[in-house]
């Protein structure tokens, strides 16, 4: 009896034996080396310049920046990869603005090219856009470091006030994307108890517990995550109990 193997194109092949295991081991390396080269600044003040502190310092910027990020480490790469796919996630946290700039680009890409990030042709127009908008910022960083105290002297006082508002409108701008792509305004009863969520931790972590602050992100994002693994666990069973048609 022969068995029903669905055929791979000669593109398929390629991207499936050689292109995607490439993209894990130069991504790997890349992250690795940046990883160690981060820790060179301090290696230069300790070896070169003699510069020391009690380990107990070193420790406590540990555990106060992992109090922090523990929270984004975990579920930022978890949410960004089914839109960013393998290649578009290591460029764009070696890049650095993730949220702001890597995740807009390539879902734009995605919409225009109408290429899934499954496919090969949206893992490579992914790659494409997200390596433009590194080159994009770069150039404009460039400008605004070798002019920009210029630019801003010439700017109104309400533009560089505006600017305050950047981070909250890119946030915005993401939230209705999301409900976008689920489907509109469809989706926002099913958003409400992540945000009540995000609401009640801010309250206790600000106002309750003040000391707790550095505590929130993770706190959020766990609760989060245990809410929404018991809703798939119920409507789960709710499958399972009803009857099949």
């Amino acid at each position: 009896m022969s068995e029903n193997k669905t055929s791979l194109s000669p593109a398929e092949e390629d991207y499936k034996n050689n292109f995607m295991p490439q993209v894990h081991r130069i991504g790997r390396g890349t992250m690795t080396l940046a990883m160690i080269l981060s820790f060179l600044p301090v290696a230069y003040f300790i070896i070169v310049k003699g510069y020391s502190l009690p380990f107990s310092t070193y420790l406590a910027g540990i555990v106060s920046v992992s109090s922090i990020g523990i929270g984004m480490w975990l579920s930022e790469p978890e949410a960004y990869w089914p839109v960013l796919g393998s290649a578009g996630t290591y460029i764009a946290y070696l890049s650095g603005n993730v949220g702001g700039m890597r995740f807009p680009v390539a879902t734009t890409v995605q919409k225009n090219m109408k290429a899934d990030i499954t496919t090969p042709k949206g893992q490579v127009v992914t790659i494409v856009g997200i390596v433009a908008s590194v080159v994009a910022n770069l150039i404009i960083l460039l400008v605004i470091v070798l002019a920009g105290e210029k630019i801003l002297s010439v700017l109104p006082d309400v533009v560089t006030a505006a600017f305050s508002f950047v981070v909250i409108s890119m946030l915005g701008a993401m939230m209705i994307m999301n409900i976008q792509g689920r489907g509109g305004m469809k989706a926002v009863p099913g958003i409400l108890p992540y945000i009540a969520i995000a609401i009640v931790v801010w309250i206790f972590c600000n106002k309750v517990f003040a000391n707790m602050f550095g505590w929130g992100m993770a706190i959020s994002v766990g609760a989060s995550v245990a809410f929404g693994y018991t809703r798939y666990r119920s409507d789960l069973k709710k499958s399972e109990a009803a009857p099949a048609k």
